[in-house]
Parts: C-alpha cells; sequence; structure tokens
C-alpha cells in the first residue's frame, strides 16, 4: 500500500522530539529524480485539486486557535514559566525588542518550524495558495512571539517559524494529498484519513469540520511522484578511527515529487520537490537527518547540443541531530543541473549550486558560556555533485556540500562544515539494488576568543535499496 511508504517519509519529523540522543553522518544526494531504478506514477498537477472555497477569516482563527492551544497546554498542564503572561509582559515584549533565544537546538530548530508549518497549513487547507498561506506563517509566529510568552521576541524563531515552517508545510500538504483517496472505504479510508492527518494536522483538521473525511467521491488523479526505501548497516568511525566504531541499523526514504526537468509544467512553488529522511539506531544512539528541497522558480538553458539543462532557485532546509554533531540551515538556493547521454548505455548528471543561508546553526563547545549549546547566524554554503549511470549495472556518484555559518549568537566564530558522500549502486532487478556508501563529515571552527576546533568523522554503509 503505497501510501504507507509516503507518509513514513514525515512519521521521522513528527517523532524527532521523542529522540533524547542522536548521531548523524548524512549524505548530500545528487538532484532527486535522476535514478534511473525509480517507479513513475504519472498523474495530473495538484493546482486541478484544489478545490476548496477560499477562506481568509477562518485560517486567522484556526492560527489564533493553536496559539492559545499551545499556550494553554503549557501554562496549565505542564506549567511552564515562559507561559505566566500578562499585559505587562506583552508590553515588555513589544517595548524591549528582539533578542536572541538560549532554547534547545531541537526546540529552536525542528519543534518551531514543525509549528509554523501548521500555520501555513491552516490557510493551505482553506483554499490558498502557496503565496496566500505564506503571510499566515509570519502572522501567527509573530503573535507568539509578542503576546504568548513572557520572554522577549527572538530573531531566529522569527526566521526559523515561519520560513522553514513554510518549506515543511507545503511539502507535507502535498504529500498528505497523494494518500488521500476519496473513493476508498472502510478501513482503507481510515488508515488514508488518518495518515493524512499525522502528516498535515491542519488539513486534517478542516477536512473534519467540512467533512470530507467521509465525503463518497471518485478516485482523482494524483502528481507524479517517485519513492524509494533503503535499509542496512551504517558504521561509524569516530575521529576516523577504525578502534573507535558502532555500527548502527538504517532506514531511509526518499520521495520525488514531480519531474526536475519538466519546467514547463512547474507553475508554482514545489511543483518539483524532494525530501530525504533517515534514522540510523542502535539502543542507545540514532542518527537523523531531514534535507527537502522544492523549486520556486526554474528555466532551461543552453549549455550542449546535447544535454538536458535547468537553472533554478530552490528553498531548501537541512536538519541534522545527533550526538557528535548538530547542524541545521534554511537556505534559498541557486542550482545548474544537466544530464548528458554520453553513449546508449552511459549517461552523465551534474549539478552545482550556492546558497544564501537565511538561518543556520551549529553545535559548539564554547557556546555553552552563552547558555545553549549551539551557535547560530547566517551564513552560506555551496554544493557539487556528478553520476554516472550505467544502464545494465547501477550508479557511481560523488557529492559535496559545504556550509559556512557566521555566529550571532554563541560563542563568536566562522564554523565551516563540510559532508562527502561518494557511492555506488548496483542493479539486482529492475527496482531493487544494492548500494555501499563512503561517508566524511569534517568541520573546522575559528574562534575569536577560544581556541580553534577541527574534527572529522567517517562511515560505511551499506544497504538495500527497493524503488515504490
Amino acid at each position: 500500500m503505497k501510501f504507507f511508504i509516503t507518509s513514513s517519509l514525515f512519521f521521522f519529523m513528527v517523532n524527532l522530539n521523542s529522540i533524547s540522543t542522536a548521531q548523524l553522518l548524512a549524505e548530500t544526494e545528487l538532484p532527486s529524480g535522476l535514478s534511473k531504478s525509480e517507479t513513475v506514477f504519472e498523474k495530473d498537477s495538484i493546482a486541478s485539486k484544489i478545490e476548496n472555497e477560499k477562506n481568509y477569516l477562518l485560517p486567522a482563527a484556526e492560527v489564533v486557535g493553536l496559539n492559545l492551544g499551545v499556550w494553554a497546554f503549557n501554562r496549565y498542564l505542564t506549567s511552564e514559566g515562559w507561559s505566566e503572561i500578562s499585559w505587562e509582559t506583552i508590553k515588555n515584549n513589544f517595548k524591549n525588542g528582539f533578542e536572541w533565544d538560549v532554547d534547545g537546538y531541537l526546540m529552536n530548530q525542528f519543534l518551531h518550524p514543525y509549528h509554523g508549518s501548521n500555520y501555513f497549513n491552516a490557510a493551505r487547507s482553506n483554499g490558498s495558495s502557496f503565496w496566500e498561506s505564506a503571510p499566515y506563517a509570519f502572522g501567527g509566529s509573530l503573535m507568539w512571539e509578542y503576546f504568548m510568552e513572557n520572554e522577549p521576541p527572538s530573531y531566529n524563531d522569527i526566521v526559523n517559524t515561519p520560513v522553514t515552517g513554510i518549506i515543511l508545510g507545503e511539502i507535507s500538504f502535498r504529500v498528505s494529498d497523494l494518500i488521500i483517496d476519496e473513493s476508498a472505504t472502510g478501513f482503507e479510508r481510515f488508515l488514508r484519513e488518518l495518515s493524512s492527518t499525522v502528516i498535515s494536522p491542519m488539513k486534517g483538521f478542516n477536512r473534519l469540520i467540512r467533512g470530507d473525511m467521509w465525503k463518497n467521491g471518485i478516485k482523482k488523479e494524483k502528481q507524479s511522484f517517485k519513492a524509494v526505501v533503503s535499509v542496512g548497516a551504517h558504521n561509524v568511525f569516530f575521529s576516523r578511527k577504525i578502534n573507535n566504531s558502532r555500527t548502527y541499523a538504517s532506514f531511509r526514504t526518499d520521495l520525488n515529487y514531480g519531474n526536475q526537468f519538466d519546467v514547463k509544467n512547474h507553475k508554482e512553488p514545489f511543483d518539483y520537490f524532494s525530501l530525504h529522511a533517515e534514522i540510523n539506531f542502535t539502543p542507545d544512539d540514532n542518527i537523523v537527518g531531514i534535507l527537502a528541497s522544492g523549486v520556486i522558480w526554474d528555466d532551461n538553458i543552453k549549455l550542449f547540443n546535447t544535454s538536458k539543462n535547468i537553472i533554478g532557485i530552490y528553498k531548501e532546509v537541512d536538519i541534522l541531530i545527533n550526538t557528535v554533531y548538530k547542524l541545521s540551515a534554511t537556505s534559498v538556493s541557486g542550482q545548474i543541473i544537466n544530464t548528458i547521454p554520453i553513449t546508449p548505455a552511459i549517461s552523465m548528471q551534474n549539478y552545482l549550486g550556492l546558497s544564501a543561508i537565511l538561518m543556520g546553526a551549529t553545535n559548539s563547545l564554547y557556546s555553552v558560556e552563552y547558555g545553549k549549546d549551539y551557535n547560530i547566524g547566517p551564513g552560506a554554503s555551496g554544493k557539487v555533485g556528478f553520476k554516472f549511470s550505467f544502464k545494465e549495472f547501477g550508479d557511481f556518484y560523488a557529492n559535496y556540500k559545504r556550509y559556512w555559518i557566521h555566529t550571532l549568537s554563541g560563542a563568536e566564530s566562522e564554523e565551516f562544515v563540510g559532508l562527502l558522500n561518494v557511492g555506488f549502486t548496483y542493479n539486482l532487478f529492475s527496482k531493487t539494488s544494492l548500494g555501499l556508501d563512503f561517508l566524511l563529515y569534517e568541520r573546522y571552527g575559528d574562534y575569536e576568543n577560544f581556541p580553534d576546533t577541527q574534527d572529522a568523522n567517517s562511515a560505511i554503509r551499506f544497504y538495500i535499496k527497493q524503488s515504490i
């Protein structure tokens, strides 16, 4: 049942708050949609499916209700100190203005964006477009920062909550739509509606109050997508030492929504996007990662007579959480991507990208001096990669992404993180392949008031990959 595979992509994100320890070495994938072993389901654009009449007031009320509900839970059930608000605290928030907060990494880098995705989907599931829904995410975040806490408004929250929330919100909206089938009945219908609601709670809530959850309908055509599930073993060599290693069970899912090279049909943001989620685990440790990228604008360009070439602007989010290092980045990225047939049996794909990091974070040994365990600030990143595809054999590929984060909150520094992935896959059957990856994580911290830091870990991953 394909909707179970699709929904598993976001079950990782919903349950991140239950992970107490995590260790991640993540790969930067080639542009999604290029793997020849993935199955394509040809469907119509999602734009033709949005039938709900637009309602601008209801989502505004839902955003306010969502904030009040979360605040009430923390005020009356868990008795959080920051929830003790009054007219005086509200007045002080407006008077004092924005500061950098000291909330934990998971709270700031994932749970706040998840909250923002629900603001966004309150409007999106009431018939609003991508751009019409975006102000609700910013409005909900501003309301929370000024009215719902007795702490000053936060610079990092006003970026992470709405901007990253919009990315996660649009992806969850479209993924949940892939699961919904109003022609289904009985237990299958129940599971579809439940899975869709877990992925996009505000969309499920609006389907409930409109009666769409039990409405009988016809089976609608859906957007094209490609899904791959991988399972295997992930062996990490800490500080690149063979005698200091640990083996994790590995589970990864990849969803490629739309066709990246079909730019004429990219009429709305995220008509093409890629989503990668993984968890690698042992009884006492976890490696977790979420990487997402969605097109905002793209077009064909002329480079070589025999190649397909596109240039595009993408919104991206990388969230990597683990015990050795933490890294997150919300970015706007410009990319050039091409695919070149070398022989009838061999083709090559390449990409080059530069990104402006609107807000990034990485852990630091010295940030504890400033009341947190990570540094935060803007920056930039660059990535490059290639893949050779052999028709009868498989793929050989290499990818490298390097991040620079300028610390504005934490231990004053310039943080540099690099992620390298080199590997190959061997085709066993038309939709099944074996893979072997080598991964390298390297980090350098250039500090103003502390000794500089340098570290590196490596990993080898063996897996079997199944296209759905």
